[in-house]
């Protein structure tokens, strides 16, 4: 039997509390005051460090994210795109990913590190989107933004992201 780190243990929890509930919890929540669920939903982390980052080579395209908590929980996720991308779909994909990630455990706060200038510039409006495709991606972006209470989005040496790098090679390894 494979032993289970404290970390692992730590983010089995964090994934277990955020998967979608039985019928059953469904309904036990429905039974619950407003008080009691107002104390559920502040038990999550709000505030998230994300490190993005897209890959596009020969063997396909992928993203790795790594998110980390004021907690020091730490998530990492190794995505491989199912569609042909360029690397700026690639970085943009990452960075949607990270996003859903972080609103969909409840977080209000993000703060997100990408080494794409490309992206960073249009989302910050320094640059033009001016592909039909790169509009998409803005758009699906700004949509989520708003769903936080506080966003940020900062440029960091690639040197600065290679965690989240080698998880977006390893993702276009896998078959």
């Amino acid at each position: 039997m494979p032993r289970t780190s404290v970390k692992g243990q730590v983010l089995a929890n964090l994934v277990a509390e955020f998967t979608e509930p039985s019928p059953e919890e469904v309904m036990a929540e429905k039974d619950m005051d407003e008080k009691s669920i107002g104390m559920i939903s502040q038990q999550g982390p709000s505030h998230w460090e994300v490190y993005v980052d897209g890959v596009v080579n020969q063997k396909g395209s992928g993203v790795g994210l790594v998110l980390i908590s004021l907690e020091r929980i730490i998530i990492e996720k190794s995505l491989r795109l199912d569609f042909l991308a360029t690397n700026n779909e690639a970085e943009y994909e990452a960075l949607l990913m990270g996003m859903s990630m972080v609103q969909r455990m409840g977080g209000k706060a993000v703060e997100l590190f990408s080494d794409s200038r490309l992206v960073m510039g249009q989302v910050q409006g320094e640059f033009e989107a001016k592909d039909e495709r790169m509009q998409g991606y803005l758009s699906q972006v700004k949509c989520l933004q708003l769903k936080f209470k506080f966003f940020n989005l900062l440029h960091i040496p690639r040197s600065g992201n290679a965690h989240a790098d080698s998880l977006a090679t390893l993702a276009t390894s896998s078959a």
